[in-house]
């Protein structure tokens, strides 16, 4: 379930539950859980199934059972939208925490600071420097190496015997910067173009494999 690399010197450790862990700092890192975007989506009339939540805080629970961090560090995007009922059960859930919970916030996170406290969450700015990283939600803005961010949802699609085809989160990883995928379960996928120099890993929820140049390309995707 696990792959390792290395950027600028540090270790990294990807699990197949679109989660990063860095041991330098004991530090698990996360990005984009969107909770309460289910339940957002059928305030406005779609069929969204119960369970997105439970599930996406079951494998939350899960990694940090394994790692053991000191830190939990969300690279934005933690609540999808405003204050709804799911809130209150994350509330109990990072309560119940024995590590830092942490937020480096994305362009979703909209809650009133008091909301975050009232999490024990402690909001950091839109860029955080852990050195020799920057740690952000959106990376896009981000010139220098060593840049670790979210944001993109980022997915790749692998094709088997067949003819089939299977769209999956994956983290595209060079010289410079590690992108995540979006951790929760109802974030939906962005097709994305790897550059040239991109390590791929896909993240099947059982293992994390590299398919640097195996998959589908995004303009092929369709055809």
């Amino acid at each position: 379930m696990l792959k390792e690399v290395e950027l600028l010197g540090e270790r990294w450790v990807l699990h197949a539950h679109r989660a990063l862990f860095w041991p330098a700092r004991n530090c698990l890192v996360v990005s984009d859980p969107h909770l309460g975007k289910a339940a957002h989506l059928r305030k406005g009339g779609m069929a969204i199934p119960e369970g997105h939540d439970d599930h996406t805080l079951s494998r939350l629970t899960g990694l940090l059972e394994v790692f053991r961090p000191e830190r939990l560090l969300v690279l934005g995007d933690l609540f999808h939208s405003s204050h709804n009922h799911a809130w209150p059960g994350f509330v109990t859930w990072a309560n119940a925490q024995r590590c830092a919970v942490e937020l480096v916030p994305g362009n979703h996170d909209v809650l009133d600071p008091a909301q975050y406290h009232e999490a024990g969450i402690i909001l950091h700015d839109e860029v955080l420097e852990l050195s020799p990283f920057v740690l952000t939600h959106d990376g896009g803005s981000c010139t220098g190496i060593g840049t670790i961010s979210g944001h993109v949802h980022p997915g790749i699609i692998l094709s088997g015997k067949g003819r089939q085809r299977i769209r999956v989160p994956a983290f595209l990883i060079n010289e410079q910067r590690i992108l995540l995928p979006a951790f929760g379960t109802s974030t939906g996928l962005h097709p994305v173009k790897p550059q040239p120099n991109d390590r791929v890993f896909a993240c099947t929820g059982k293992e994390v494999m590299e398919v640097t140049g195996l998959f589908v390309p995004r303009a092929a995707a369709g055809h």
